[in-house]
């Protein structure tokens, strides 16, 4: 059976990303093609320039999502292509290899070697060789093209609803839970502690309005994200959350977290006391969200 292909760098799977993959998963319906997702073992970036962006999504939650939305994921080495002019790319990875019928991409999308050919160029390819295409035009947020990069930089400088508008969903993780000091329970705010893998795009230090996927339910929760300077001398960064009147053990376990509002920055108090009370008014706070 032929394919309808979603074709792009899909790693963040942003509302840009998702408009062009449901796209083609349309197209795929209508056509009776199976709909699929080209996607890169690694980042392009990490051989062009060395170094990847940060993980907006887990490669293993990313997948899950795609194929939650009904698409076959098709992996095919970056280095295998970059070389590759366009013609010969569409030619022979997408009609021979991958048994295109039909892509979809998005209005910006780049292809073959030194990224010469465009949305246009694949237009024209993709009439020669009677293939269906769409190309979905750009998605804007407050008057600019929504962007993986765009995310990064809001999460960096802690405008989460930015962030949030932009993926089209709350930006979360799923992290093991480890085991800590246990010094949020000395506290009264007992907490579900994840460290953050190398490569994932780390939020603005600093407490977050969130939920926690806990004992088959989301239950309001409050994060911290940070060094813990006020109780922590070897500044370690973790991802702690606290779930107000759940005091299970959840060591071991993966744990998916949402961050939903930004409540303030990591700061150091002077003593015990005001932590505690600042916890109270986080908590307080967290309600709101």
């Amino acid at each position: 059976m032929k394919r309808a292909i979603a074709l792009g760098v899909f790693d963040g799977l942003h509302k840009a990303h998702t408009a062009v993959l449901a796209a083609c998963c349309d197209m795929g319906s209508a056509a009776g093609m199976t709909p699929a997702a080209l996607l890169f073992p690694a980042h392009p970036m990490l051989l062009l320039r060395g170094e990847a962006p940060t993980k907006l999504l887990a490669d293993n939650e990313r997948d899950a999502m795609l194929r939650t939305m009904g698409l076959e994921l098709l992996f095919v080495p970056f280095e295998e292509i970059h070389d590759l002019p366009p013609e010969e790319f569409f030619e022979e990875i997408l009609i021979k290899r991958l048994n295109a019928g039909a892509v979809c991409c998005g209005y910006h999308y780049h292809f073959g070697k030194k990224a010469q050919g465009d949305a246009a160029l694949l237009r024209k390819l993709c009439e020669q060789h009677s293939v269906q295409y769409h190309i979905v035009p750009k998605m804007e947020y407050q008057g600019q093209a929504i962007s993986a990069t765009r995310i990064r930089a809001a999460l960096a400088e802690g405008r989460l609803a930015d962030a949030n508008a932009m993926l089209g969903r709350s930006f979360g993780y799923i992290m093991e839970v480890v085991e800590g000091a246990k010094i949020g329970r000395t506290l009264g705010a007992p907490t579900l502690n994840q460290v953050f893998q190398k490569g994932f795009c780390v939020p603005k230090y600093g407490v977050y309005g969130s939920e926690a996927f806990v004992q088959g339910q989301w239950r309001a929760s409050i994060t911290n994200i940070g060094l813990r300077p006020s109780v922590d001398k070897k500044l370690r960064l973790h991802s702690e959350t606290h779930v107000p009147g759940y005091e299970g053990d959840l060591y071991g376990q993966s744990i998916p977290v949402r961050l939903l509002r930004f409540l303030r920055e990591e700061r150091k108090f002077q003593t015990i006391e005001e932590l505690k009370q600042q916890i109270r008014m986080d908590i307080e706070a967290m309600k709101g969200v």
